[in-house]
């Protein structure tokens, strides 16, 4: 088995080396092929690369259009039969592609994994995002990509990540996965610690958030009864109007206070939010 790692780059100077650590230092039988896609960083991430040429396998740095082209441009390269994809700002817990690896070689009929993830802001622990129900993908995406180990066999059945999207491609690659019947596979343990920092944290990005979710959803939507089209524009109303309304509140309530009054919210409903099948944070 070899199992392919592939890291975008754009002028992530202040994390990048955590990232490159987080997969260099996994210690795995496999063989393991690390890609690094850069578009051209001007703030002193080269210089940061350069100090581990000797561990990466493949590099580029060009301009590219985006995070989901140069993602494209490490998959075209990719060479490994198992696939996981980290951010610049991300970076792979302690262990984790070992228990990736085990698992493929223990269920070799399952074709892509995933699993929590822990979330960070400011570089301190926040909180963990439990994916929520698979079935739940027809209205917004539900588990979170880093946390996704697929087979190369996916992107060659189903194809790469759709450039028309600023924010959604991945929620719009793993809603055609899960609709061809690609089977996935949930792991317990977080494999990955996410930056809340990063594009899709900012408050504002939501809103573009939901608007491609539903234009990714609307490809599909032909394919469903009548009763979840309609469930589903109904999911989207309430999403809108319930973003309208804390949006105000993103730019000063900071997420461990939101943290907070979430724990308060579950506890007064005895354990659980009603969005919680669609993800947990």
């Amino acid at each position: 088995m070899k199992i392919s790692i592939i890291t975008p780059v754009y002028n992530a100077v202040n994390t990048l080396e955590k990232t490159i650590l987080s997969v260099v230092n996994q210690e795995v039988t496999s063989e393991l092929e690390y890609i690094l896609i850069d578009g051209g960083s001007t703030d002193g991430s080269l210089e940061i690369i350069n100090r581990y040429l000797d561990q990466i396998d493949i590099f580029i740095s060009e301009k590219d259009q985006g995070v989901y082209d140069a993602m494209n441009k490490g998959l075209i390269r990719a060479t490994g039969d198992i696939i996981g994809i980290i951010n610049s700002d991300d970076w792979y817990n302690e262990g984790a592609i070992k228990i990736v690896e085990d698992f493929f070689r223990a269920s070799q009929e399952t074709s892509i994994v995933y699993s929590p993830i822990d979330n960070y802001f400011d570089g301190k622990y926040l909180n963990t995002f439990i994916p929520g129900r698979l079935d739940n993908l027809l209205f917004k995406f539900t588990i979170n990509h880093p946390s996704c180990f697929v087979k190369k066999s996916v992107y060659e059945r189903i194809g790469l990540f759709n450039l028309g999207y600023f924010i959604a491609a991945d929620y719009d690659f793993i809603l055609r996965a899960y609709t061809s019947g690609v089977k996935f596979k949930y792991i317990k343990t977080p494999l990955v610690s996410y930056s809340l920092n990063g594009m899709s944290g900012k408050p504002i990005n939501k809103f573009k958030q939901i608007r491609e979710s539903w234009i990714v959803g609307s490809s599909i939507e032909q394919q469903l009864p009548n009763n979840l089209q309609a469930k589903r524009q109904k999911f989207y109303l309430g999403w809108i109007c319930k973003e309208l309304f804390v949006f105000p509140a993103k730019y000063f309530i900071k997420p461990h206070k939101t943290k907070k009054i979430k724990i308060f919210l579950r506890q007064k409903l005895g354990g659980k939010l009603p969005s919680d099948s669609y993800g947990s944070w």
